[in-house]
C-alpha cells in the first residue's frame, strides 16, 4: 500500500544543519543554506513552486463503475512537500515564524521569507555596490585590498546580484 510506504521513507532533509535560525540580519547565509540543503535533496521544486501538486483523487473503473479513491502520487507529493516545509519552519527564529507558521506548503512559506527580505536585500545590494566604488587601497596591502574586494563581491552575491 502506497500510503504505508510514505511513513517508512527517510526525510532526505533530515540530516541538513543550518548553522543558525533565520533572523532580521541573516537572511542571505541562512537562504543560501537552506536552498543548498533542498536543492541537495532534489527538492528545489517544492521551493519554487514549479513541483505542482497532482490531482488529490482520481477515478478508477471497476466492473463497469467509476469510484473516486485517493491519489498515491499527491499524498507522496504532500509528504515531500510537508517535510520541506518542516525543514523551513524549524530554522526560523520566533520572530520571522510567527509571520510565516500559517502557510499550508513550503512554497508559500518561501514566497512569505522572500517577501520580507526582498528590500532588506536591495537596500544591501546599493550600500555594498557604493562600498565597491569608494573603497581605495590607501594604507591597506595588497592581500587585505583584496580581501576586502572579495568580500564586498561575496556580499553582492549574497543579496542575489553577483557581480560578472
Amino acid at each position: 500500500m502506497a500510503s504505508s510506504s510514505l511513513t517508512n521513507d527517510k526525510n532526505p532533509l533530515g540530516g541538513h544543519v543550518v548553522s543558525e535560525k533565520l533572523t532580521k540580519t541573516n537572511y542571505a547565509s541562512w537562504k543560501a543554506q537552506v536552498r543548498a540543503a533542498v536543492r541537495g535533496a532534489q527538492l528545489r521544486g517544492f521551493l519554487t513552486g514549479d513541483a505542482k501538486a497532482p490531482a488529490q483523487q482520481i477515478i478508477i473503473k471497476e466492473d463497469g463503475k467509476e469510484e473516486k479513491r485517493p491519489n498515491p502520487e499527491f499524498a507522496r507529493w504532500d509528504a515531500q512537500d510537508q517535510q520541506v516545509l518542516s525543514f523551513i519552519l524549524s530554522n526560523l527564529s520566533p520572530a520571522i515564524l510567527s509571520q510565516v507558521n500559517a502557510s499550508e506548503t513550503a512554497s508559500e512559506a518561501w514566497r512569505i521569507i522572500e517577501g520580507i527580505f526582498a528590500s532588506q536585500s536591495r537596500a544591501r545590494a546599493v550600500n555594498v555596490r557604493m562600498a565597491l566604488s569608494s573603497t581605495k587601497k590607501g594604507s591597506m596591502t595588497a592581500t587585505e585590498y583584496f580581501t576586502k574586494m572579495k568580500n564586498l563581491g561575496n556580499e553582492m552575491a549574497a543579496a542575489g546580484r553577483p557581480l560578472k
